[in-house]
Parts: structure tokens; sequence; C-alpha cells
């Protein structure tokens, strides 16, 4: 393997830099476990957390970001079973993006639990807002403002729209428009174009 590493910037590929440089760049918290990786030897990008294990060799340059999803190693991220997936996933991701069927799709999943946690409290005799509700919305409470944070950079919107929710009615109409507008076409400083 090379002692070369590319590594990604809000959606841009950086390098190469030397093995040294690389390991300033990690101590400096500039690369995080989270940031996508390249270097000769490697078939994809990955996460650095995951990029000690490259096994088969390609002495190809990089790809360009924009061709990469926000988690390359979940290409199913937009269909239903796969948005849950990629939901627990990335269960605090807040740094880069989801797009509209992976928001939409954990939306859906978010009701099921909803619905499936209040019939098990009701038919133990806990009440609607009984212990196993409690315990799946505690469960689901941070991957959900995740995936809605990192729908809101897939716009090209800062996550911290997201308080707009506790302006009843405007805020919630606001939201709504935002979570159906289409993804930006081009990488934002929030990472690569996601595959729709």
């Amino acid at each position: 393997m090379s002692n070369e590493w590319y590594y990604a910037v809000e959606g841009a590929s950086v390098g190469p830099v030397s093995q040294g440089e690389f390991d300033q760049l990690v101590a400096a918290g500039t690369v995080r476990s989270d940031t996508l990786v390249w270097q000769e030897g490697m078939e994809d990008w990955l996460p650095y957390s995951r990029a000690g294990g490259a096994q088969s060799a390609s002495a190809t340059p990089p790809q360009p970001l924009m061709a990469q999803t926000s988690d390359p190693a979940r290409s199913d991220a937009n269909t239903f079973t796969g948005a849950l997936k990629d939901g627990f996933a990335r269960y605090v991701d807040f740094k880069t993006r989801s797009t509209r069927p992976q928001f939409w799709w954990w939306f859906v999943w978010s009701i099921i639990f909803g619905i499936v946690s209040t019939t098990i409290d009701l038919s133990i005799g806990a009440g609607d807002s009984g212990p196993v509700n409690a315990l799946v919305s505690l469960a689901t409470f941070l991957p959900s403002l995740a995936v809605a944070v990192r729908r809101l950079h897939d716009i090209g919107r800062t996550g911290w729209w997201v308080l707009i929710m506790f302006i009843p009615i405007i805020g919630w109409i606001v939201l709504l428009v935002f979570y159906c507008t289409k993804t930006q076409d081009q990488p934002n400083q929030w990472g690569p174009v996601p595959q729709a």
C-alpha cells in the first residue's frame, strides 16, 4: 500500500499527503473516524475508522467524491428496509446528508414503531404511554433528529432549521416544505451528492 493519503473535506478530495502529514491531520482532529479517506490499494473511499483493512489492490486514482453516497457502505438507504438500517447505522450523524426517500422511509418506520409499542403497552395494561413506548421513543429520538438534520443539509440548509418546529403551525409547514424539497444536485458543505 502507498504511503500517500487522500481525504475528504466538505465533499472535495484533498491530497495526496504523506503518511507523516496524514498522522498530524489525525492528531489535530482534521481527519476524524468518520472522514472519508483513500490510498492506493483501496478499492473505494472508506471512513478512516474502517480504512485500515483494505485488502484488494487498486492503483487507480480515487473516484470523485461526488459519485459517492454519504455512507458508501449503505447503497440501499433509499429503500424501505435500507432506510431503517441507515438510520441506526448513522445513529448520531449530524454532519452529512440524507435524501428524501431516506427521510420519509425513516418517518414511516417511526410511525410503525409508535403503533407497535403503543399496542404492546395497551395489551399489558400500561396505558398508551407505558414503558415500551417510552423505551422505543428514547431509542429512536436521536436517529430521528439526525435524519431530519441530514435532510436539511441535503437541501443546503443548516441543521439548526430543525428548531423552527417549536413555532406551531408555521414552523411545521416550513419544515414540511423543506423535507419535501429536491436534493441539491451539487456537493455542498455537508458532503457529496447522495445517490437518489
